[in-house]
């Protein structure tokens, strides 16, 4: 299938508004028609014709239609499930006689994986023609990689079959046999290769078909943060045994994570499931070595995994519940509007890699400070998210405070008061402003990595100085839809009507 989408995507400088919308084009497969099983062995019936794509090419669509080869005829579809983490996603077309002559593709069996130099088919509809290509290659890797959708690791497949702009999405086939082994994405974040594809392989696409039954796709994690213990002399002071020994060392243990007070900082993960881990992280799965994080993806979020540990030279066995990963900071987020606040002029959001971005996808030019909370930021107990002032849009309620002094800063107190969340400051910011006998002044601590700034604004203009700032610049709402408005905010936008 041709997928012909309309993408529009929101403005993380500007989350008021949104980009220019403009056309995508993808392929797709159709896995199962309306009234038949869907595959992966759930039992469940396909309420519409189910077509299988990449989710980068679905991403952020608000008009969406598919085309079969070498026909006029195009049909009205929807995303029925997206899985960003791991670039797959479903659509639906609810016409019951669009592709009743069409048989759907036959899916490998969820534990294959290509071996090397196995012959492949990539078809699709590369630079959007009208007829349906197919390259041919070979398998030339199999390992964990880093997708460039979604920022995240997990199992993938290259190939060396050409992969331009418009195949992503489309099925990547067995040469001999016409089984779908893989869907095509174009390639990884910072390539410069050519004459290379890579492939969501099929173990990852019967694991997102069942997490769809499931009501749950999303990929799991451990809950920790591991580090690899290749250095002989830190595996002797882990009291680890050459020869009988071997695994990957906890360094941190997630807040909310079902692991904590169960692993320990300074644990080994010797075995998950029974499979011996090998101290660079990797184990023996689908009858190749691999990194350790595709045994865990095997499974789902809320599943109990059992793991052998060693702590301070004792082995134990234990179980965690896998948990959804909790960045500090998200990234690959699509299909949702932006957070924000504004108050005085100033504009807060929450730290993402999409507005860390807007400096460069390599975030090289982007603020130093701001890019360790990316990579090294944990969630804690007291900090759920990285609350930003990204914008200070002048007016008279904050004079003296520039954009070149505040802007990017972290903000850490309002009125002495922690800032754990966006949801947090929003709350400190309405009581401090709303109250029947508010202070003077509401103070904001901020913070540049350990330089600390103050912000003190005067609490009886700021209410007015709402209503002139988003005329002055054009701002419709002064937050976003994830805040309920209060109660100073609804009386403004009365007094607003009112003069209008």
């Amino acid at each position: 299938m041709k997928i012909l989408v309309t993408e529009q995507s929101p403005d993380w400088i500007n989350p008021w508004q949104t980009r220019t919308a403009h056309r995508r084009m993808g392929s797709g497969v159709l896995i199962a028609r309306k009234g038949e099983l869907m595959p992966g062995g759930t039992g469940e019936v396909a309420e519409a014709h189910i077509i299988l794509t990449a989710a980068h090419v679905i991403a952020n669509s608000t008009f969406i239609q598919v085309q079969l080869s070498d026909s006029p005829e195009r049909y009205m579809g929807r995303v029925h499930s997206v899985l960003h983490e791991c670039d797959l996603a479903l659509i639906a077309v609810d016409e019951d006689n669009s592709f009743e002559e069409v048989t759907p593709m036959t899916l490998a069996k969820p534990e294959t994986l290509p071996s090397l130099r196995d012959k492949v088919h990539v078809l699709g509809f590369p630079v959007g023609g009208d007829e349906v290509s197919i390259t041919e290659g070979v398998v030339s890797r199999v390992e964990v990689q880093t997708y460039s959708h979604s920022h995240t690791r997990a199992l993938a497949v290259t190939v060396d079959a050409a992969v331009n702009s418009g195949n992503s999405g489309g099925p990547v086939v067995y040469a001999e046999t016409g089984e779908l082994i893989g869907i095509a994405f174009q390639g990884y974040a910072g390539s410069q290769v050519e004459n290379q594809g890579h492939l969501v392989p099929i173990p990852l696409v019967h694991h997102f078909l069942q997490g769809v039954h499931r009501g749950s796709p999303r990929l799991p994690s451990l809950g920790v943060h591991l580090q690899l213990l290749q250095s002989p002399v830190l595996r002797r002071s882990l009291k680890m045994r050459e020869g009988e020994h071997t695994g990957v060392l906890i360094s941190r243990v997630d807040f909310g994570a079902s692991a904590r007070g169960v692993l320990l900082p300074g644990d080994v993960v010797m075995q998950m499931d029974g499979l011996p881990i090998a101290n660079d992280g990797s184990c023996v799965l689908y009858h190749r070595r691999l990194a350790l994080i595709s045994n865990v993806q095997r499974r789902f979020v809320g599943d109990k995994v059992p793991l052998m540990i060693l702590r301070d030279g004792v082995e134990m066995e234990v179980e965690i519940v896998l948990a959804t990963p909790a960045p500090l900071v998200p990234r690959g987020q699509y299909d949702l509007r932006p957070p924000f606040v504004l108050v005085a002029g100033l504009l807060f959001q929450p730290l993402s890699l999409e507005f860390l971005q807007s400096w460069g996808e390599d975030l090289r030019a982007a603020p130093g400070h701001l890019v360790e909370e990316y990579f090294s930021g944990a969630v804690e107990e007291e900090r759920s998210e990285c609350v930003c002032v990204t914008q200070v849009l002048q007016d008279e309620v904050n004079l003296g405070y520039f954009w070149e002094s505040i802007g990017l800063e972290v903000v850490t107190f309002v009125n002495d008061q922690p800032v754990s969340s966006m949801q947090r400051l929003v709350e400190l910011l309405d009581a401090a402003i709303d109250a029947e006998f508010p202070e003077e002044y509401v103070t904001l601590r901020l913070g540049r990595g350990r330089v600390p700034q103050r912000v003190v604004l005067e609490v009886a203009k700021l209410a007015e100085a709402d209503q002139r700032i988003r005329q002055r610049y054009n701002i419709p709402k002064p937050r976003s839809e994830h805040f309920t408005p209060a109660k100073w905010l609804e009386g403004m936008e009365r007094l607003a009507e009112d003069r209008l």
